[in-house]
C-alpha cells in the first residue's frame, strides 16, 4: 500500500476510534534459482548460426562461468529444438524425453528493436511507404518487440518512440510526415523496461531518468540472403522512360547525390548504432546511391553489422511494379548509340564539337549507368550485406512481413543456475563467449548484458525505466543528494513471528522544480519514488516504486510548494532487523537524492504496542479508504514527523496504537511519562476502552510542547505483560 498526501490540514484530536484494520502475513518472496537466457549468434554477415551445442556457449556472471543445463534453438520459422544437455561422460548432446518440473526461473528473454526508416520520399511514394508500414504494424509483433519511426534526411528524425503500443504506432504511420518528431535520446526510453546496460543507465541516472539511459537488449532478429520479388520485371514503354528519366536525372548530379545518400546511410548507421542491441531496420526508399567507391561501401556495410544493424529494404516505388533496371539498360543502351554515332559521323577519328564531347563523356555514362542507374541495386547491395533483403517490384507485402517476423523471432535460449544466491539488487553482468575458435572467428553472440539481483515478487510487472535508474543509483557512491529527502520506519501491529511495518518519505514541495505551462495556466511536477527493503544479510525483501507526475494550477502552486509532499508504504515483514534504502527523482530538474532508514522489527509475545509517531499533521482522505493502513485515525491520515523538529509554535501530538492480548481476560491500561532535557516532568495513567473489530485500539495523545530536546516513553500493560516504546523530537526556541 502506497499513500500520498499533498494537501496542508489542520490537526485533530478526539475520540479514540479507528477504522477496520485486514491481518495479513509477513512478505515472503522467493529467490530466483534458474535463468532463461535469450541469445542469437551471427555470422559476419549478419546470418543466424542455427547449429549450436551447449559446449560451443559460454555463461560468465560478474566473471564467473555459469553451468549451462540446456540450450535449444527457438521461434520462427525454425523447428523447436529439444533442450539438449551435455553428457558429462559422453561429451555428446542428450535431447530430453520429458519436460521436468522447472524451479523458479528468470526469463531474460530478448527484445528487438524494429526500425522504420522512411528515406527520400515524394507524395507519391509516401503513400506506399505509410500503407506498408501500417501492414507492417498490423502483423503479429511478439512480446518484446518495440518499433520506433525515423525519417532520415539530411538528419535522421525520430517521429515516434520506441513503444510496443500497435494503436500509437499505428497512428504514427498515418501522421508519420505531419506529426512533431521526438528528441533522440529519448527515443528508446520504453525499452528500459529489460535488463540494462550499466554503461547506458549510468547516463539515465546522470540525466534524472530523462534521456540517454537505454539498456543493452538482446538480439532476436536473424537474418536472410533472399531478395524478395514478385511481380515480373516491366518492359513496358512508360516503365522504360520513367526509368530512363532517372537515368538523365543521376547522369546530372550522380557525383554529388551519391555522396549525398552515403552520408545518409553513414549517419543513419552512427546514431541507430548508438541505440543497444540488435536493429532491424525497415528502410523504404525509392532507392540509393553511391558514390561509386566500392571501398568506401564495404566499410560501410562493415560499419553496419559492427553497430548491429540488420537492414530490411523496401523500394517504395513497388507500387508501379517495375524494375529500375530498365534505367540501367537505358543508360547501356545511350553508350552504345554513342559509339554508333561516332563511327558514323566521325569516319576520321575527327567530328563536330557536340560529338566530341560526348563521346568524352561515354566512360562516364557506362560507369554511371552501372553505379547509379539501378537504385535497386545498392539498396539490395545494403540489405544483403547486412544479413537482410530486399523487398521489390510487388505490393504482396505479406510474405516478406512474414519472413521479418520470423527472422526476429528466432533465438536460443540457455538455461543455467546462477551461482550466486545474494539478491541484493546488485547488477549481474552477464557475458556470452563463444567457445570454438572458429566461431569465435567467424560469428558474433548477443544476448542480454545483465540484469538486477531481486527476488520474484509473484509476477509482478517488468521494472519500469525509474526503477532501473533507482536500483543504479542505490548502488552508486556517493549517493546523490540533490535535495532534502528524507525517510523513516515504524512498527505496527508487532507478533511473534511477523509485524506490519511502514515508510514515511517526505519531500519538502519547495524542494520539487515546476515547470511552467503558460498555455495551460498550470505548472507541471513530475517526482518518482523506488525503494527497496534488505534484511540483516543484504538480501532484498520488498520493493516498491510509485511516479507521479502532476500538473498544478497556478494559483494552487505556493500552496503545494509551502507543505511537505508526504508518500507512505506499508508493508509485513518476518521479525528482524532491515534497511530501507531509497531514491527520489526529480524528473523535471534531473536530479535526484537518497535517503537510507533503519529498520527493527522485534518479536512481540503478549501486548502489542506499536511505534510512537510524532504528528506533524492530520489530512482529510484523497481517496478512498484502506482498512490495512496504519495511519488512518478518525477517518483521516496522519501524517507523521520525519526529522524530528517541530517549530516553537507547534502543538505535538503522538499516535500510536495497542494491541490487547486476545488471551488475556484483563483490559489493558498505557502510562505515558513525558521528559524535557532529560528531566521527568510529567506522568499520565490511562484505561483504555475497547479494541476495534481488528483487535487494534488507535491512541491520540497531546505531548510536551517545550523549547528544547524532549521526548515521550509509553508503557502498554495487561495483566503482568508490557510492552514500551519511546521517541524524541525537539521543539525549536521562541
Amino acid at each position: 500500500m502506497i499513500k500520498l498526501s499533498l494537501a496542508l490540514c489542520c490537526v485533530m484530536a478526539g475520540p479514540v476510534l479507528a477504522a477496520p484494520q485486514a491481518e495479513s502475513g509477513p512478505t515472503i518472496h522467493a529467490t530466483v534459482n534458474e535463468v532463461a537466457l535469450d541469445l542469437v549468434v551471427r555470422d559476419k554477415k549478419g546470418r543466424l548460426v542455427k547449429n549450436l551445442k551447449p559446449g560451443d556457449v559460454e555463461i560468465y556472471e560478474d566473471g564467473v562461468r555459469q553451468e549451462i543445463r540446456s540450450l535449444r534453438l527457438v521461434g520462427g520459422e525454425a523447428p523447436v529444438q529439444p533442450a539438449v544437455q551435455p553428457d558429462r561422460q559422453a561429451g555428446e548432446e542428450q535431447p530430453e524425453t520429458a519436460e521436468p518440473a522447472r524451479p523458479l526461473a528468470m526469463p531474460l528473454h530478448g527484445v528487438e528493436l524494429i526500425c522504420v526508416v522512411f528515406h527520400q520520399l515524394d507524395p507519391n511514394t509516401r503513400r506506399w511507404a505509410v500503407a506498408a508500414v501500417q501492414e507492417f504494424i498490423k502483423t503479429t509483433l511478439r512480446p518484446g518487440t518495440f518499433v520506433g519511426v525515423f525519417n532520415l534526411d539530411s538528419r535522421l528524425t525520430p517521429l515516434h518512440a520506441f513503444t510496443n503500443n500497435r494503436d500509437e504506432l499505428l497512428r504514427a504511420a498515418t501522421a508519420a510526415f505531419n506529426g512533431s518528431s521526438v528528441d533522440i535520446t529519448r527515443a528508446a526510453e520504453a525499452v528500459l523496461n529489460s535488463t540494462p546496460n550499466v554503461q547506458w543507465l549510468v547516463g539515465f541516472v546522470s540525466a534524472g531518468g530523462k534521456g540517454g539511459g537505454m539498456l543493452d537488449l538482446s538480439t532476436t532478429g536473424s537474418v536472410s540472403m533472399t531478395a524478395i520479388t514478385g511481380a515480373d520485371v516491366d518492359n513496358s514503354p512508360a516503365a522504360n522512360a520513367q526509368r530512363g528519366d532517372l537515368v538523365l536525372q543521376r547522369e546530372q548530379f550522380m557525383g554529388i547525390e551519391g555522396a549525398r545518400q552515403m552520408d545518409q546511410i553513414k549517419l543513419l548507421i552512427r546514431q541507430l548504432g548508438t541505440f543497444p542491441g540488435h536493429k532491424t531496420v525497415l528502410l523504404l526508399s525509392p532507392g540509393f546511391t553511391t558514390n561509386g567507391e566500392p571501398e568506401e561501401f564495404e566499410a560501410m556495410l562493415h560499419g553496419a553489422n559492427l553497430a548491429d544493424l540488420s537492414f530490411y529494404a523496401f523500394d517504395a516505388n513497388g507500387l508501379n511494379e517495375t524494375s529500375t533496371a530498365q534505367a540501367s539498360s537505358m543508360a547501356m543502351q545511350h553508350v552504345v548509340a554513342l559509339s554508333q554515332q561516332q563511327r558514323l559521323e566521325t569516319p576520321g577519328g575527327m567530328g563536330q564539337a557536340g560529338v566530341l564531347a560526348e563521346s568524352n563523356r561515354q566512360d562516364d555514362y557506362l560507369h554511371g549507368a552501372v553505379r547509379t542507374s539501378d537504385s535497386q541495386a545498392s539498396l539490395r547491395a545494403l540489405a544483403e550485406g547486412t544479413g537482410g533483403f530486399l523487398v521489390a517490384n510487388s505490393n504482396d507485402l505479406r510474405k516478406p512481413f512474414q519472413q521479418i517476423e520470423a527472422d526476429a523471432d528466432t533465438h536460443y535460449e540457455a538455461d543455467y543456475h546462477p551461482s550466486s544466491d545474494k539478491y541484493d539488487g546488485h547488477f549481474r553482468k552477464i557475458e556470452v563467449k563463444l567457445a570454438r575458435t572458429d566461431l569465435r572467428a567467424s560469428a558474433k553472440v548477443d544476448s542480454r548484458n545483465g540484469y538486477f539481483a531481486i527476488p520474484d515478487f509473484g509476477g509482478a510487472a517488468p521494472l519500469r525505466p525509474f526503477e532501473m535508474a533507482g536500483l543504479m543509483t542505490l548502488n552508486a557512491r556517493p549517493l546523490p543528494h540533490a535535495f532534502d529527502f528524507r525517510t523513516a520506519a515504524f512498527q505496527f501491529r508487532p507478533g511473534s513471528a511477523s509485524s506490519q511495518a511502514a515508510v514515511v518519505f517526505e519531500l519538502p514541495g519547495a524542494s520539487l522544480t515546476a515547470t511552467p505551462q503558460p498555455t495551460r495556466k498550470s505548472h507541471r511536477l513530475h517526482a518518482a519514488l523506488f525503494a527497496v527493503v534488505k534484511d540483516a544479510s543484504g538480501n532484498i525483501v520488498d520493493k516498491f516504486a510509485q511516479d507521479f507526475p502532476y500538473e498544478v494550477p497556478d494559483d494552487q502552486l505556493t500552496g503545494i510548494q509551502a507543505a511537505p509532499i508526504d508518500y507512505t508504504h506499508a508493508f509485513n515483514l518476518p521479525a528482524g532487523h532491515y534497511t530501507v534504502e531509497s531514491v527520489l527523482f526529480d524528473r523535471e530538474a534531473n536530479h535526484a537524492s537518497a535517503s537510507t532508514v533503519e529498520l527493527d522489527s522485534p518479536p512481540q509475545k503478549g501486548v502489542g504496542l506499536s511505534s510512537l509517531v510524532v504528528v506533524a499533521r492530520v489530512d482529510p482522505l484523497t481517496a478512498d479508504a484502506d482498512a490495512n493502513d496504519p495511519f488512518l485515525f478518525q477517518g483521516r491520515d496522519v501524517v507523521p514527523v520525519v526529522d524530528g523538529s517541530l517549530k516553537a509554535s507547534a502543538k505535538p501530538l503522538v499516535y500510536f496504537m495497542v494491541y490487547p492480548d486476545k488471551s488475556s481476560q484483563e483490559s489493558p491500561r498505557v502510562r505515558a511519562e513525558f521528559f524535557v532535557g532529560g528531566e521527568e516532568l510529567e506522568v499520565k495513567d490511562a484505561d483504555l476502552p475497547a479494541p476495534d473489530s481488528s483487535g487494534a485500539i488507535p491512541v491520540m495523545l497531546s505531548a510536551v510542547a517545550r523549547p528544547g530536546k524532549c521526548e515521550i516513553k509509553v508503557t502498554a500493560r495487561q495483566g503482568f505483560q508490557s510492552a514500551v516504546q519511546s521517541v524524541s523530537y525537539t521543539v525549536a526556541a521562541p
